[in-house]
């Protein structure tokens, strides 16, 4: 897979539950098993936000052609999606979201593991090809 291709699909993850979380943030959270209050709603109406802000850098990075403009993108979103993972299974291991967060913890996984992929593997290139 390129990294043209990893950011497009993970922009479009980004965009699709950011614009859920926005727009129908009491339906999405009733698919994880959350309790909708008004408290609830604000905070994955600002988590939608975030992903829509995330989803779109990523989209446009997905046509920087320089090393280190994309390692500026790939580093931090490691750490984002790591935690993310971490956020996604204490939340779904207790009781907080149902069976369906562990999709929650798997697109993380998703994210952090082709982030290092990419940050690694024109590291490794570097070190095998000189």
């Amino acid at each position: 897979m390129s990294i043209k291709t990893y950011l497009t699909i993970i922009s479009i993850i980004g965009l699709g539950f950011g614009i859920g979380d926005l727009l129908i943030p009491d339906r999405v959270g009733a698919i994880y098993g959350m309790s909708a209050s008004p408290s609830s709603e604000l905070m994955a109406r600002f988590f939608g936000v975030a992903l829509l802000a995330w989803a779109l850098i990523a989209w446009f990075a997905k046509d920087f052609h320089d090393e280190a403009d994309l390692r500026q993108i790939l580093a931090p979103s490691a750490v984002a999606h790591s935690a993310g993972v971490v956020v996604a299974a204490f939340g779904t291991v207790s009781g907080v979201m149902n069976a369906m967060g562990w999709t929650v913890a798997l697109i993380f996984l998703f994210g952090a593991v082709g982030n290092f992929y990419f940050l690694t593997a024109s590291l490794h290139h570097r070190l095998v090809h000189t």
